[in-house]
């Protein structure tokens, strides 16, 4: 019986091969760790056939591989900056986008009755669980290969969520309003990095020089010279003893 919801999706091992090593580069050797990742609770209620162990595995090693990058990309930022950032792209939003841009949902068996018409939060869970199956299967190593060079480099995009997800220009910008100072954001360099534009912004309150930010684009880079700008002003200051960033 169980192993007719197994191959309900994968026609065989060797598919199921295939289809993890095309989305993390590694040959799986202990299939029994990736049948898991893909079998609900709804289905499968004994913990050790489901894939909420391997989540619970996935998502702490998921949180150490990013902080390891992050803290390595990001080396004069300060323990709040990476934190923050850290809970910005481990978020449910994106993982869930994640799963679902590599496949991972339409592999997932789950009990159409018992979940009902919502699948929130299970492709991502789904991705964490596939993460603690490439940990027990290849290693810390091959799996930190895995997340920084396809998931952090190429499949999601850091200084977009820095940019996007952390708007620190507008936070800039209310406490600005709030205590009617004249806040501005200059051009101060532009030169070649590479093939690419890099941008130097300076921010100016009041006319005076506050701080800088660098960037591969003027948004990233006003950006970057906003949260600078937070932390020289004081982020107590600016953003208020409860206008604290939350994660998602």
């Amino acid at each position: 019986m169980i192993e007719q919801f197994y191959n309900r999706f994968f026609s065989s091992d060797k598919e199921l091969v295939a289809f993890i090593k095309g989305i993390t580069g590694i040959v799986p050797t202990k299939i029994k760790f990736y049948k898991q990742v893909f079998n609900h609770r709804s289905i499968f209620a004994q913990p050790e056939l489901n894939n909420e162990r391997l989540e619970l595995l996935g998502d702490s090693i998921l949180d150490a591989c990013v902080c390891d990058y992050l803290y390595k990309k990001y080396p004069y930022k300060g323990e709040g900056f990476i934190t923050l950032l850290r809970s910005k792209v481990v978020n449910r939003k994106q993982l869930n986008e994640l799963g679902e841009r590599i496949g991972l949902m339409t592999k997932l068996k789950y009990h159409k009755r018992q979940i009902g018409s919502t699948t929130k939060d299970m492709a991502g869970n789904t991705f964490e669980a596939l993460v603690g199956a490439l940990y027990l299967d290849a290693g810390f190593e091959p799996t930190k290969k895995f997340i920084q060079k396809r998931v952090l480099s190429q499949l999601l995009d850091i200084d977009e969520i820095l940019a996007t997800e952390i708007d620190f220009k507008s936070k800039l910008y209310q406490f600005a309003q709030r205590e009617s100072k004249v806040l501005e954001f200059t051009l101060h360099e532009q030169s070649k990095k590479g093939n690419r534009n890099y941008f130097v912004m300076h921010i100016m309150i009041n006319g005076e020089f506050v701080a800088a930010g660098e960037g591969f684009n003027k948004k990233n880079a006003e950006q970057n010279a906003a949260h600078n700008a937070i932390q020289v002003l004081g982020k107590d200051v600016v953003l208020g003893t409860n206008h604290a960033e939350k994660s998602s």
